[in-house]
This record gives structure tokens, sequence and C-alpha cells, in this order.
């Protein structure tokens, strides 16, 4: 069991015996004992997945880290299942298919699946509001949903403090709607954008016990995680350190998706949209002093997994009538490379949390 694990139990545990409404005292306990605690450790401000789990021990009589692996595991297959969706809608069953492939193998999505880690919980959240933000674009008349997107929206805010990720690249998305043509931006959106996290904010600051309560906790987690060896020795590196990572884990899928980024078809308005989020969002994250994970990177699973898809229908054009028989060859390579990645990670290594350091061992790089 980790750290992270651990806190997110006593958070739930907490709840269960105080009861949800006295959720305002996880806050200004988070203040008193992380102002004495020599290292950074999880705040109460993730309130979907920490609330959410509290739901699942109470109907359901589990133990707290058991309700808390039980949502994160659903929070990994509702991502697959929304992200598929997205595909479908946007290209139809052929290409979902191929997608659902390659995304159902990807090691850090398997992998968030069994553990209670927060980041595929929050990954769900995320691809819900791409998913949204990409049906207001094509039905700009649609009356209700702008508000469901800025529900989403909300509920980012509501789960993590990485949502300020998500944000960038949604911003970047509607700053460069016009030339990415990927449907009609209205105003209800444009509000949707901006009242969304707003109302997070506001909601969370009253969950959380006040707004001096809030602020004390980000100041508290932030200045602490520079106290903290694992993060200083883990989570800082150059502008490229999440591709290194990405290719440490995911090697053929990351690099045909790299190149499927590079080279997409400009006919392609879902690689448009994606490339904008993606771009977007990395330009933040990979710029963050001891604020790098490749944890916080599996809001990048469903871009990634379609520039790689695209990548392979590219290559396989040149088989002409045997690129039918060649693509699901290859997407069946990469599953099975991915399949053994996490194996080699997860399984054989017992991997919790993947570092640079960690993952050049067990790939025989560091001895």
């Amino acid at each position: 069991m980790g750290v992270d694990e651990l806190y997110y139990a006593w958070n739930v545990a907490h709840l269960n015996s105080a009861g949800i409404l006295h959720y305002p005292t996880l806050g200004a306990r988070y203040v008193s004992e992380q102002a004495q605690t020599p290292i950074a450790v999880i705040p109460p401000t993730r309130v979907t997945f920490i609330a959410t789990s509290y739901f699942w021990r109470k109907i359901f009589g589990t133990g707290s880290i058991a309700a808390l692996r039980a949502v994160a595991c659903l929070g990994s297959v509702f991502t697959l299942l929304l992200s598929v969706l997205l595909i479908y809608r946007a290209r139809g069953e052929t290409w979902a298919l191929g997608f659902a492939a390659l995304m159902s193998f990807a090691p850090m999505q398997i992998q968030a699946a069994q553990r209670a880690y927060i980041d595929g919980f929050f990954t769900l959240i995320a691809t819900a509001t791409l998913w949204l933000l990409w049906e207001n674009l094509k039905k700009p008349d649609h009356r209700f949903l702008p508000w469901y997107y800025g529900g989403s929206l909300a509920l980012l805010v509501l789960t993590k403090e990485n949502a300020a990720f998500v944000l960038t690249g949604i911003a970047a998305i509607l700053v460069f709607h016009r030339w990415l043509k990927v449907g009609q931006l209205t105003r209800s959106t444009v509000i949707a954008t901006l009242a969304g996290p707003a109302m997070g904010v506001l909601l969370l600051t009253v969950v959380i016990g006040g707004p001096s309560i809030l602020i004390r906790t980000f100041d508290l987690n932030i200045s602490k995680a520079y106290d903290t060896a694992y993060v200083v020795q883990n989570g800082d590196g150059p502008w490229f350190r999440y591709i290194l990572d990405l290719i440490e884990m995911s090697p053929l899928t990351t690099l045909l998706a790299i190149a499927g980024l590079v080279q997409f078809r400009i006919q392609d308005s879902l690689g448009r949209f994606f490339a904008a989020f993606f771009l977007g969002s990395y330009l933040i994250m990979a710029n963050v002093k001891y604020g790098m994970s490749l944890r916080y990177a599996e809001i990048w699973a469903a871009p990634l997994c379609w520039f790689a898809l695209l990548q392979i229908v590219s290559l396989a054009k040149f088989a002409r009538h045997r690129r039918y028989l060649l693509i699901p060859v290859i997407i069946a390579l990469l599953c099975l490379i991915d399949l053994r990645q996490y194996d080699l990670y997860f399984v054989q290594n017992g991997v919790y949390d993947p570092s640079p350091r960690e993952m050049l061992q067990h790939l025989n790089i560091l001895k």
C-alpha cells in the first residue's frame, strides 16, 4: 500500500465515522497537521474522489481501501468507455474498435485500475469534459450541452488541482478554434468554460471550510513539496521529460503517437482537437518544477492512442490491398508490447509510482 493510498483511506475512514457533513473538518485538520509534517501529504481538496469512495463504503460495506480501489477501477473502465464513445461518434465504429484495443492495453490505464490512485478517476472527469466540449462544438444549438459541459468543469476542479492542466488544454482549443475548424464556438460554450471552474472553486471553498482554509491548504501543499525528498528526486526534469517517460512505459505506441501528432491528416478534425489539447496542456505540465509525474500524463491517454492509430493507418497504406490485414496485426503487436511493459513494471517488480530512475533500472539501463 502506497503513501497516497493511506492518506486517502484515512480521509474516507474519518468521513465514515463523522459523516459526510463534517467534510470541512478534513480541511481544518489538514492545515493543522500539514504545518507540523515535514513532507507534503495528500490534501482533502480532492473532494469527488474521497466523497465517492465514502459513499461506496457506506453502500457496499467495504473497507476504505477497497472502496477507493473500486472507485479508481470504475474510473479507468469508464474512461475507456467514454473515450471509445467519443471516437465512435467522431469517426465511426471501425476507428473506435482499433482505438479501443490500444486504449485497453495502455499500461498506466491498467495500473490505475488496480490501485487507489486518484489519477484514473481524474482522467475520467477530464475525458468527459473533453467529450462534452467536442459535442458542444459540433452541436452549437443544443440547449443543455453547455450546462453539462460547465458541470463537468466544476467537477474537474473538485477532483484534483491538476484541473489547471486540463483547463490550459481546453483554453488552447478555444483560442485556436478558428484554425482548428472543429465546429462552431458559441457564447454559451465560452460562458460555460468560465462559469464551470468558477463554480467548482466556489463549491470547493464551501466544502473545505472557507477561503482561508483553502488558500492555506494549497500554500502548505506547494511549499512542503519543495521539502519532500521523493518529490525533489523524481518530480523535475527537462521539457521533454514526459516524452522520455512515455517511451519508457509504452515505447512503440508513444513513438507512433509522436509521428502521428507531427503528420496527422489536415482533414482529421478530431486530430486537430486532440493536438490542441495535448500541446496546450503539455506546455504547462512540462514546466512545473517538482510537479512532474507519469501518472499526471494519463489525461493524454486518449489523444496519444488516437495519434498512434492514425499513424498505423497511414503506414498501412503502403500495403495497399493488404492494409486491412496489416492494421489489426500492428495493433495486436502494440497491445502485446504494452501488456509486456505492464507486466515488467507493475507485476514483476511491483512499481507503485513509475519514476524515471525506477523505470530505467527495470529496463536494465541503470544497474
